[in-house]
């Protein structure tokens, strides 16, 4: 923040929100993160609805959500895991001079990300906005949130896994 607490050359609200960004976009701090979900989700959640429960990532921004679904499938490839992560976020994402897509980043179009998500293939969904609201998906069972949610938006967010399925028992949110 400021050298000095009148010095005029430094915004402390701008240099946090620098701070903050440079953190949240870590690889080190998404890392960890991934290998949070991931173990958890394999753990407790994976069994869950029949075997079939599926999770979101709840991310502040389009290049979070990029960076954390490349470090969740990092995790799981390094890790030999069978687990199928997507990404939902709209626009393009400039990343070190390389565009990334939810279609190029996917495999697929974007207009099939909910179809795909269906499928026994993917368990996770790392999300940008996209998704948080008016998406029914009854084998959604936790979330992980990284992004702060107040209000509206809380409420429609974690709404997302209200949606009913005879063989789920109850949801999981962990607020990171």
């Amino acid at each position: 923040e400021k050298a000095i607490a009148d010095d005029p050359r430094y915004d402390t609200a701008a240099a946090r929100a620098a701070i903050a960004k440079f953190v949240t976009l870590h690889d080190a701090n998404l890392d960890q993160k991934a290998s949070i979900v991931i173990e958890h989700f394999r753990s407790h959640i994976a069994a869950k609805v029949g075997g079939k429960a599926k999770a979101m990532v709840v991310c502040s921004s389009r290049p979070h959500a990029l960076k954390f679904c490349q470090a969740l499938r990092r995790y799981v490839t390094d890790h030999g895991y069978d687990l199928g992560v997507l990404v939902a976020f709209s626009g393009t994402v400039d990343d070190a001079g390389a565009p990334f897509t939810e279609a190029s980043m996917n495999g697929f179009p974007d207009t099939q990300t909910a179809e795909k998500f269906d499928t026994d293939d993917y368990r996770i969904m790392v999300v940008a906005e996209k998704f948080q609201t008016g998406f029914d998906q009854p084998l959604l069972y936790s979330m992980y949130v990284d992004k702060t949610l107040s209000g509206l938006a809380a409420v429609q967010t974690l709404s997302r896994l209200n949606r009913i399925h005879p063989d789920k028992d109850g949801t999981f949110v962990l607020d990171f």
